[in-house]
């Protein structure tokens, strides 16, 4: 699924270099080209887009930004405002759909519902075709397979936020698929064909709490076919296969959790350690330091060792424990400077506890 949205202008010459200083946000013009007499322009945001913004200019006076259904949460966030600018750019004014501003039209729960349309596509697809085709991917005929999504523990039952969140790690990781010839004629020749088919449902059997950084709460689901993945790819590292380490911090949060298996403290920080290993400096270094924090006694760990743990991490969470682990002694002496200066460095992260913490909350 293509998102666009259309801005007028009669009396505005484009200059697309022009409009990416305006436009700002890290934009900028990967190429420009025509394309069956319309002016086409292609960009991106490095560091934030996992697909491309795509802005076509008809000559006379319509310019259309469009943008992939799949693209990055920040380049979710970015549409409205870079429609906005382009219309302030061409007529001086902001942009206004049906009496509402852009932003208001292009909120949060139009991200959250264009990305629930478009998982149920994928599920759809690839309940019924090898491969679901990116709109805009960086790589010429982009797309993913039941059996990529398998390499990460996903499959077509997984929860909405569980498909998205994946499916753009692979894109960031420049782990998406382009077919064979073979493969690509295949996928054609069912382009004609119709079919009827049910989106597959996700039926959670465990979900897991957690905080996103401003401190609002969120569930992570997971499906039986979820569990079986995930223990599978367990078993595959163990006789030496190459496991991603979010991967590997997933199986960890089943033990934990004791979802689709029985709740295990220990194997539960074993997987975390090993996601550490497998290169995952995100979640799974936090789960374990929080893991130690609670169950240390259990676990034979001291409070230096969820230090440790929390100290493997770039999340700004474990900056924030970090902080507080100087602040109340946890290696046997406490400093509160630098207790302050990794509070600091997690609310420039933006995280809420560490912004409450400064400013004198406990």
């Amino acid at each position: 699924m293509i998102l666009k949205t259309t801005v007028y202008s009669s009396n505005k010459e484009f200059d697309a270099d022009r409009f990416v200083e305006i436009a700002g946000g890290e934009l900028v013009l990967d190429y420009a080209c025509d394309k069956e007499g319309a002016d086409v322009y292609v960009f991106s945001r490095p560091g934030y887009s996992t697909t491309f913004f795509m802005l076509e200019y008809d000559g006379l006076e319509k310019y259309v930004l469009r943008m992939d259904a799949m693209a990055s949460y920040d380049d979710y966030r970015f549409f409205p405002y870079m429609a906005d600018s382009l219309s302030s750019y061409l007529n001086g004014v902001p942009l206004m759909i049906g009496g509402k501003s852009v932003f208001a039209c292009y909120d949060e729960d139009w991200i959250a519902a264009s990305i629930g349309d478009e998982v149920a596509m994928l599920k759809s697809t690839l309940s019924i075709a090898p491969r679901y085709y990116l709109s805009f991917p960086f790589v010429l005929r982009g797309c993913i397979s039941k059996e990529l999504l398998a390499e990460v523990g996903v499959g077509i039952t997984s929860s909405t936020s569980r498909i998205y969140g994946y499916v753009q790690y692979l894109l960031e990781n420049g782990r998406i698929q382009t077919p064979s010839e073979d493969e690509l004629a295949e996928d054609l020749s069912m382009i004609d064909k119709e079919f009827n088919v049910e989106v597959p449902q996700h039926v959670s059997v465990g979900e897991v709490k957690s905080w996103q950084t401003d401190g609002s709460e969120t569930w992570e689901s997971f499906s039986a076919e979820d569990v079986d993945l995930l223990l599978r790819l367990g078993e595959e590292y163990r006789c030496g296969k190459q496991v991603d380490g979010v991967v590997l911090n997933d199986i960890g949060t089943l033990y934990q959790e004791g979802i689709g298996v029985p709740r295990d403290i220990q194997a539960a920080a074993d997987w975390f350690r090993a996601g550490i290993r497998e290169g995952d400096h995100l979640y799974a270094p936090v789960n374990l330091g929080d893991l130690l924090c609670k169950h240390g006694d259990r676990l034979g760990a001291s409070p230096a060792d969820a230090f440790n743990a929390y100290m493997q991490s770039d999340d700004p969470y474990a900056h924030y424990r970090i902080g507080r682990a100087y602040e109340e002694g946890w290696l046997g002496y406490k400093d509160p400077d630098e207790a302050m200066r990794w509070y600091a460095k997690a609310a420039d992260e933006g995280h809420h506890l560490a912004l409450k913490r400064l400013n004198g909350e406990r």
